[in-house]
C-alpha cells in the first residue's frame, strides 16, 4: 500500500518549488536588467567589481553560464538541506532572492 503524503509535505513541495522559481525570477530580473544597462550607459555603471571583471574576462557569454551556474547551484543547495535542514534551505533561496532583487533594483536606478 502506497502512503498518501501528507499536507504539511505536500505544503512544503509547494513552497519549496514558489521559492525556487522565485529565486529564478529574482536573478532573471538582475540579468536583464544589467543588460539593459549596460547597453545605455556602458560596463562602468555596474557596481559589482566582481561582475565587471568577469564580464571583462569571460564576455557576456561567460558572465551568463556563470549567472545560471549560481542559480541552479542555489536551487540545488536548497534542495538537498531542505530534508534536514528546512530552515537553512529557505535562508540560502532567500539569500539568492534577496541579491537577485537588490541587484535588479541597483540596475534598474541607473536607468
Amino acid at each position: 500500500m502506497r502512503a498518501v503524503p501528507s499536507t504539511r509535505a505536500a505544503s512544503t513541495r509547494v513552497w519549496r518549488l514558489l521559492a525556487v522559481a522565485v529565486l529564478g525570477a529574482a536573478q532573471l530580473f538582475d540579468y536583464v536588467s544589467f543588460m539593459v544597462m549596460v547597453e545605455r550607459h556602458g560596463l562602468g555603471a555596474e557596481l559589482n567589481p566582481i561582475v565587471v571583471t568577469l564580464h571583462r574576462t569571460v564576455g557576456m557569454v561567460g558572465l551568463t553560464v556563470v549567472k545560471a551556474a549560481a542559480v541552479v547551484f542555489l536551487a540545488s543547495t536548497a534542495t538537498l538541506l531542505m530534508p534536514r535542514r528546512p530552515g537553512v534551505a529557505f535562508a540560502v533561496l532567500v539569500v539568492g532572492i534577496i541579491l537577485g532583487v537588490a541587484g535588479g533594483l541597483s540596475n534598474v536606478m541607473t536607468l
